[in-house]
């Protein structure tokens, strides 16, 4: 069994919730803990709950950071937590994310593989607070970056960056054991349109049913689906499943223009893998042989 602690902005984009699923449902994981991030974490907390009580499944929560290392000038809502009154959940108060992953991770010295798939504030406020934590982890994979050749329509396209550069920042530059990171570039290859969501994820089932209540806003806006957030958990349990290339990452954390833009240098002797290939086919299978 792996031990896994998930750090996530569920409750807007629907591949949060297909992440966590993803985790429930993976007879390798031990989901030790869930923590929120961003903009009204305390729904978050509550939607994150409601999945994990659709799987039968009592999880560890915490409601955690809305407030970034470095101001932006936007405040996310999590607009899937409307259909919360159609699921039994638990009511969250703001929590320490910081506090309760530190003592998890220390409680389990080396086995627990931290997964950040929202903005990184969370994540670097646990690495500033308890400066030896990254050395405890097993690993450390982020939904993180963006290194593509052509330039981003606007540097929000790059959220997880973009909504906190400081953290995001702080965090490209952790030292762990394993540091792995899934960037924008590669996780757009697995977009679908929404009804080949739809079919991937049937609400027969009682725990897909929930994650398509809570993202079918998303579903119905974009028209489609991109598995960002599940390539970085997947890609745990199935470490073939990217190609990877080591170096090092900066973040830009100045200029608005380019805020929270992501350079990669390779390196061999760099402290972060970051995906460059994805089996696309592989990942359908492996949610199909869970899903379906």
């Amino acid at each position: 069994m792996i031990k896994i602690l998930l750090d996530t902005d569920i409750g807007g984009d629907i591949d949060d919730a297909v992440c966590l699923a993803y985790l429930l449902r993976e007879p390798c994981c031990q989901l030790l803990g869930i923590a929120t991030v961003c903009g009204e974490p305390e729904r978050r907390a509550a939607v994150a709950d409601a999945i994990c009580q659709a799987a039968g499944r009592r999880v560890t929560i915490v409601a955690g950071m809305d407030e970034t290392l470095q101001p932006v000038p936007v405040y996310p809502v999590p607009e899937g937590a409307g259909k919360l009154k159609n699921w039994p959940h638990r009511d969250f108060m703001k929590g320490d994310a910081p506090g309760v992953f530190y003592q998890l991770i220390k409680e389990n010295a080396h086995e627990v593989i931290l997964v950040g798939i929202g903005n990184m504030t969370n994540i670097a406020a646990l690495f500033r607070r308890y400066p030896d934590a990254p050395g405890l982890l097993k690993g450390l994979y982020t939904m993180n970056g963006y290194f593509g050749a052509e330039p981003l329509p606007a540097p929000t396209y790059n959220w997880n960056s973009w909504a906190d550069p400081m953290a995001s920042q702080e965090v490209f530059a952790a030292q762990a054991a394993v540091h792995r990171v899934i960037p924008l570039e590669v996780t757009d290859q697995l977009t679908i349109q929404a009804g080949a969501a739809q079919r991937l994820f049937p609400t027969k089932d009682r725990l897909l049913n929930a994650v398509m209540d809570f993202g079918n806003a998303w579903l119905k806006s974009t028209g489609r689906l991109t598995l960002h957030d599940p390539l970085a958990a997947v890609s745990i349990f199935y470490p073939d499943i990217c190609v990877f290339k080591r170096g090092r990452v900066q973040v830009e954390t100045e200029n608005e223009e380019s805020m929270g833009g992501t350079a990669f240098t390779p390196d061999h002797r760099g402290n972060v893998e970051v995906a460059c290939k994805v089996d696309r086919t592989r990942i359908y299978q492996v949610l199909e042989k869970l899903f379906c």
